[in-house]
């Protein structure tokens, strides 16, 4: 009986995705409707929300510190605020190479008392990426704090029981409607925190096909080391859509492996490779928007 539902379950998955072109990203809009990429478009647009096809939650932003520019992975040059490093184009966004300052460390070892100082942190990441947001024409957004649980969890299975190492408590989110407005963005953070560590996706995707650019940032008041992540438009409307739905359905079909302590059957594989798949079609199919743009 449970292999005919695992064979049931999988040839539904495989059925609810007849087409891998990804000509629809949200709701009915095409990509092509999604990115808007003149400063005079954008203001022509709804005056109360810079980007209306985001069903996303608006959230809330202090002093300079530096930002750093990189002409090879090895080699820092300060940021001068007055004459820009990485111009706010492809090439600007490509020159970003990827750093990491070490040690990266919380000002706090013992977990409560970091937990504490970084709701405080929280409030305060919000606050400056929603001055930024206003400043570059971007979106912020925050899913606040990360729960006590999942970080007690991270810490013990992944950190080796070193609370001072977790650097995701606090965290918050930019979008962006086209590479202009998040090299802005990008700037603007730089200006306000401590960048400590860059990852920059869009020159490096992960499996997926997703890009944006990942930073840690040390916050100039609580000293907290927070997250913040940089989208382009385009991909968070897919993240949140219909990409978002093929990750639980292969969600699905590894729990119930998991659950029966097997491997994949080939169907079970085939599916999952397939809605892999379709996710990085998508994914590339919204980047050459911003290529041609």
């Amino acid at each position: 009986m449970n292999k005919l539902f695992q064979t049931l379950f999988v040839l539904l998955a495989m059925s609810s995705q007849t087409n891998a072109e990804p000509t629809k990203l949200h709701h009915s809009n095409d990509v092509n409707k999604l990115l808007t990429f003149s400063q005079a478009s954008r203001k022509d647009s709804d005056a109360d929300s810079p980007f209306p096809l985001l069903d996303m939650p608006h959230q809330a932003n202090d002093q300079p510190a530096k930002l750093y520019s990189y002409t090879d992975a090895g080699t820092l040059l300060p940021f001068s605020s007055e004459n820009p490093t990485y111009p706010k184009s492809l090439a600007g966004l490509y020159s970003i190479n990827d750093y990491r300052a070490n040690p990266i460390k919380q000002p706090y070892s013992e977990f409560n008392q970091l937990y504490q100082n970084a709701l405080t942190g929280q409030s305060e990441l919000e606050s400056l990426t929603e001055r930024i947001a206003l400043q570059s024409q971007t979106t912020s957004f925050s899913s606040g704090i990360k729960s006590k649980p999942r970080a007690l969890n991270k810490i013990n299975t992944k950190l080796a029981g070193s609370s001072e190492l977790i650097t995701d408590l606090a965290r918050s989110s930019i979008v962006a409607q086209d590479i202009p407005s998040l090299m802005s963005a990008f700037e603007l953070i730089g200006q306000e925190m401590d960048i400590v560590r860059i990852k920059n996706r869009f020159k490096s995707p992960g499996a997926s096909g997703y890009r944006d650019l990942s930073l840690l940032v040390r916050l100039p008041e609580s000293q907290i080391v927070a997250e913040v992540q940089l989208h382009l438009e385009a991909f968070s409307v897919i993240k949140n859509g219909k990409e978002h739905h093929n990750y639980e359905q292969i969600q699905q079909i590894e729990r119930l492996q998991l659950s029966e302590n097997r491997q994949l059957s080939e169907l079970e594989l085939a599916a999952v490779n397939k809605l892999r798949k379709e996710s990085k079609q998508m994914y590339h199919y919204a980047w050459n928007q911003y290529l041609s743009a």
